[in-house]
């Protein structure tokens, strides 16, 4: 058989070649709680300063609501912006009672895209693998003022790519290493602009 690989250009939504679900890993909720322990007993670490509002030093983070089919997805972008602010230091994440501030987050689109192929031209008919899939994630925020007066709400996208293999096991570890980069990418960028973009 004749093989070839190639790539799409073009972003689209690809939910019918998902691969379902992922192992709920007791790690995961566990990580959270632990941040929101920490969280509740104020802690937090030195950081550099940043340019808030007067009064504004104290921040709540509920658990990302998931508006999309895809499983867990919340739990991995909760601890992941919950952690970028602990270690950032300039607000301190608490619990809601101690709050100056509310961030909240839900996640309203998860897409899957096929991006390489493997090509195979087989007794004449030619069959297309899926080699790789680009994750697009995009969560919607709003930072609250004691939970009612709206500071700012913002729609932030981020992308991850991972691979497929034969192994169902592997491609499920290459499909979650993605999401946590999707959520690194989007801690740093949640705490940039709430931290700087007043």
């Amino acid at each position: 058989p004749q093989k070839g690989i190639y790539r799409t250009g073009e972003i689209s939504e690809y939910s019918d070649m998902k691969i379902i679900g992922y192992y709920r890993v007791v790690a995961i909720p566990a990580l959270l709680c632990s941040l929101l322990i920490l969280s509740a007993c104020g802690y937090h670490m030195a950081g550099t300063g940043g340019h808030l509002t007067p009064g504004m030093k104290s921040v709540f983070i509920p658990v990302f609501e998931n508006k999309t089919m895809e499983p867990i997805v919340e739990e991995e972008l909760t601890p992941a912006v919950i952690r970028e602010f602990l270690q950032d230091g300039r607000v301190e994440v608490v619990d809601r009672s101690r709050a100056d501030m509310v961030l909240k987050g839900s996640v309203v689109s998860y897409k899957e895209t096929p991006v390489s192929f493997d090509e195979s031209l087989v007794e004449g008919i030619m069959r297309n693998n899926v080699l790789e899939y680009r994750i697009v994630v995009t969560t919607h925020l709003i930072l609250l003022q004691n939970n009612s007066l709206s500071l700012w709400e913002k729609d932030i996208t981020s992308t991850a790519e991972y691979t497929v293999s034969s192994d169902v096991m592997t491609t499920r570890v290459s499909k979650l290493s993605a999401l946590r980069e999707i959520a690194r990418n989007l801690s740093q960028e949640v705490a940039d602009r709430m931290l700087l973009g007043w």
